[in-house]
C-alpha cells in the first residue's frame, strides 16, 4: 500500500527581467488605485457641494 505520488518539478526561479516586469506592473496598479481614490474623493466633494463647509463642529 505504499503509493508514491509523482513529484512536481520545482518552479523555475524568477529572472531579474521577470522581477523588473513584476515591479513595473505593481507600480502601474498602485498608480491606478491611487488615481481611483483621488477620483472618488473629488467626485464626493463635487457632489456634496459647498455645503460640506457649513456644518456645526
Amino acid at each position: 500500500m505504499s503509493e508514491q505520488r509523482p513529484q512536481k518539478p520545482a518552479p523555475a526561479p524568477f529572472s531579474p527581467e521577470d522581477m523588473a516586469r513584476r515591479r513595473r506592473r505593481s507600480v502601474a496598479l498602485a498608480l491606478v488605485l491611487g488615481g481611483l481614490v483621488i477620483f472618488f474623493f473629488v467626485v464626493t466633494l463635487v457632489k456634496t457641494g459647498p455645503a460640506i463647509l457649513n456644518r456645526p463642529l
